[in-house]
């Protein structure tokens, strides 16, 4: 081998192990970087999953299952006929193994909204979530919060709401200072009203109620109207004779803009 041949073959050499390297020692630095960012294996697992209503309702079994949780004796009974049937026709997801009345009017209630109680109970105590959307995630929620006693006390004496306190002044009773929730509701419920004063005041609340809905606003593209603009709404309707039954919350919505023109929506 003369000297030319040889120099080429050692100049190869060297630059074919000196890539190698180079590429290993770039690898290397690059396999560091991201063991530094990657989260470890164990974090990843455990994780929490996020949260659905099949999943919390079957914490709640097992909690009434360790007797965390009282319910009532019907709750242990057979699932009916009824409830199958009810729970196949809404679909509603079913657990592999027998289920008992209870767990089955759970099942039954996840497919349904809250109730307008169950909605001021979650409104006060500002929860959001899924207790907003199943009427049996918002039971749960509502027994966890009322069962801790502060809250329970600050639920029985929250301020009377606006409705409660138009009972009120629909029936010219005095508003005491101070008035709860829990005391109006007593007031409201034991008071000896004639079947025509309830047939009134019934129809007076709802003609409240929808107007200050907020799916029902949406149609006439109206703002929420205060109280004393619905209550002189209303009088005015009845000023021209019209009856107090006769009249309905879309009969309305005009006369409060007249009232308020800047309640409509631009």
């Amino acid at each position: 081998m003369d000297l030319l041949t040889a120099f080429i073959i050692l100049a190869v050499l060297v630059a074919v192990f000196g890539s190698a390297k180079g590429k290993g020692r770039k690898k290397s630095r690059s396999s560091t970087t991201r063991s530094s960012t990657r989260k470890p294996a164990k974090r990843i697992a455990d994780r929490e999953p996020k949260p659905d209503p099949y999943s919390i309702l079957y914490d709640h079994w097992k909690r009434i299952e360790q007797k965390e949780v009282a319910v009532p004796a019907w709750y242990h009974d057979p699932v009916t006929e009824y409830q199958l049937a009810r729970l196949k026709d809404d679909g509603i997801k079913l657990p592999g193994r027998p289920i008992s009345k209870g767990q089955a009017s759970d099942l039954i209630s996840l497919g349904e909204t809250p109730d307008p109680g169950q909605f001021e109970i979650l409104k006060f105590f500002k929860v959001s979530g899924l207790a907003l959307k199943h009427s049996s995630i918002a039971a749960i929620e509502i027994d966890r919060l009322l069962s801790d006693p502060e809250k329970a006390k600050n639920w029985i004496n929250r301020p009377a709401s606006p409705i409660q306190k138009e009972y009120y002044r629909y029936f010219g009773i005095p508003v005491p200072k101070g008035l709860t929730a829990s005391e109006a509701e007593e007031r409201i419920g034991s008071d000896d009203l004639t079947d025509e004063q309830n047939d009134e005041w019934f129809t007076y609340s709802e003609l409240i109620e929808e107007l200050q809905d907020k799916d029902f606003r949406e149609d006439y593209d109206l703002k929420k109207p205060s109280l004393p603009v619905i209550r002189q709404a209303i009088k005015q309707h009845l000023d021209q004779g019209t009856k107090l039954d006769a009249l309905s919350a879309d009969d309305l919505v005009d006369t409060i803009l007249s009232i308020k023109p800047d309640l409509e929506k631009a």
